[in-house]
């Protein structure tokens, strides 16, 4: 026995010796695995409703120099600057689009090395490969949207404010300012991210106050405030450090929301540069709180439904991440525990719900797996213990793998969204998120069905018979995203999204793209005739092609 135990502690100090570099190569594979999901096959899904939306205005910005931040309909600037740089290199492709997210996807992974102090050899591998392999994560690092993006510089502002206080070195405070500003000028929740993150990190100093206090026996409210006071001080900047800071979070809105300070063309006819935009950015908050209450209104318990289906790692590692910091804990991962949760509530509560805003709550989560793999790892003192430690994370992450490769590579245009963590055992048992018609419990919303890939080669087709990308085409259906992104060749397409008021027998263009329910209007006009196939365009919306012969 004692051969044993002397040979399981030479095990152990010759693992120990292997962990640091063991850390960093899985660490690279991580990235690679992280790259490889977000890059390969990027343009196999089709553009989303919002994807069309978002590559109208970049392609204006691109063609003409024009942007101007709307707040009523449109969320913030930065994503379509970035994108800007990777159109203008690799062309006017779903590549160029989609190179942003899926970039700064990547980024967010690489950006937990920067945390490994506090995750440790173990939890930071497997909180990179946790990001590298979420189904989330994967989904929306692939679509033309802002979401990848305010994941990444939320990321950055943890990252940023934290090894700051620990060194005072500035370039830590310029990364936090440089992410907060460019996460205010991504999305207008921006003020949801920035206040749950300041509560989250004064209940992490109060906590530890408090449990100081105790230890000495002096819980007295004059001790507590006194303690606090000091403690918030003590990480706090100095006035030259804020001032630089404030100064780049200040700037960084100003470029953005007034377009780089390019003049701007208005219906007046006049130009100028477009100051308003800075006005608009604080509107916007406003404009978008009174909407928590209008369309895509979900109940509370929608993002645990989410969690449960397809982020099942996540979601048990966070919560064993939670009952060891409440049991040992550390400043930093009370305030990541408390990040995690308040972004979670905050927008549970909140009843505008949309399925991309849980990356926002993911990348913690990730973070406190990670934490909790390497609490475990600790407690096993036995090799045999960490082998099977590690047999079990090796396990979990290839399941990850699978249900990512499901999501994004072979249903990602389910949008009955069938793919999940037990889905037998959640049907047999009628969770809500199983049940038929409860597709919403998923990544896959409102996507764009495969089928426009036929749609765009049929009307090429028809296109090539007369005057390629020159040939006219209407496009009457009301609802028709993302088709201009996939038209943007065709020089006189126009997108009216009705009939001609005089009726159809005044249209001049030879190609119609129509809804279904329009095919009566078309029906027997002489010289006019349907393609043979119907074209789904997203659940609920088909779309007839008819052409002219004559």
């Amino acid at each position: 026995m004692k051969n044993v135990e002397l040979n399981n502690k030479a095990a152990e100090r010759t693992w120990s010796g292997y962990e640091k570099p063991v850390c960093v190569i899985v660490f690279i594979l991580a990235v690679i695995v992280a790259a490889w999901l977000r890059f390969n096959q990027i343009g196999i899904k089709p553009f989303h409703h919002d994807e069309g939306v978002m590559s109208h205005f970049l392609l204006n910005l691109a063609k003409s120099g024009e942007y101007k931040y709307n707040p009523e309909n449109y969320h913030g600037p930065s994503l379509y600057y970035f994108a800007l740089v990777a159109l203008r290199v690799f062309g006017s492709n779903d590549f160029a689009l989609r190179f942003t997210p899926a970039l700064f996807g990547i980024l967010t992974v690489l950006m937990v090395w920067l945390l490994r102090e506090h995750l440790g050899s173990v939890g930071t591998p497997v909180a990179a490969f946790l990001m590298a392999l979420s189904p989330g994560l994967v989904y929306f690092s692939r679509d033309f949207i802002h979401e990848m993006s305010f994941g990444c510089f939320s990321l950055g502002i943890v990252v940023g404010a934290w090894r700051y206080a620990e060194s005072k070195n500035f370039v830590w405070l310029a990364l936090m300012a440089t992410s907060a500003g460019l996460l205010f000028a991504t999305k207008e929740t921006a003020i949801i991210t920035a206040v749950v993150m300041i509560i989250a990190a004064l209940c992490a100093t109060g906590w530890e106050v408090t449990q100081r206090l105790m230890r000495r026996g002096e819980v007295t409210p004059a001790a507590f405030a006194r303690e606090f006071k000091r403690d918030c001080l003590g990480v706090a900047p100095s006035l030259d450090h804020a001032l630089a800071a404030g100064m780049i979070f200040v700037f960084i809105n100003v470029i953005f929301y007034t377009s780089f300070f390019a003049p701007q063309k208005y219906p007046d006819g006049t130009e100028h540069i477009h100051w308003s935009g800075i006005a608009d950015a604080v509107k916007s908050v406003a404009l978008w709180t009174g909407r928590s209450s209008g369309e895509h209104v979900k109940d509370f318990w929608y993002y645990i439904g989410i969690l449960y289906k397809l982020e099942l790692p996540l979601f048990i590692g966070s919560l064993l991440a939670g009952v060891f910091i409440m049991r040992r804990w550390t400043r930093f991962w009370l305030f990541v525990g408390a990040w995690a949760l308040g972004i979670t509530l905050a927008y549970s509560i909140i009843g505008y719900k949309t399925p991309w805003l849980a990356l926002s709550f993911l990348i913690p989560m990730a973070l406190l797996s990670g934490h909790a793999a390497q609490r475990v790892y600790g407690a096993a003192q036995l090799i045999s213990l960490r082998l099977f430690l590690a047999a079990t994370l090796v396990t979990v992450l290839i399941f990850n793998l699978r249900l990512a490769w499901a999501v994004n590579f072979d249903k990602y245009d389910d949008n009955d969204n069938r793919s999940g963590y037990g889905v037998y055992v959640g049907r047999s048992l009628s969770l809500k998120p199983y049940r038929e018609g409860e597709g919403l419990y998923g990544y896959v919303y409102a996507q764009t069905d495969r089928d426009i890939f036929q749609l765009a080669q049929a009307v090429k087709s028809e296109a090539d018979k007369r005057s390629h990308y020159d040939t006219p085409i209407l496009v009457s259906s009301p609802e028709y995203w993302p088709l201009p992104w996939y038209l943007r060749d065709y020089k006189y397409a126009a997108f009216s999204g009705a009939m001609p008021a005089d009726g159809p027998s005044q249209i001049t263009q030879p190609i119609v793209i129509a809804h279904a329910n329009q095919q009566s209007l078309l029906a027997g006009l002489p010289g006019w005739r349907a393609l043979p196939q119907s074209f789904t365009l997203r659940p609920g919306v088909e779309l007839v092609v008819y052409v002219r012969d004559n």
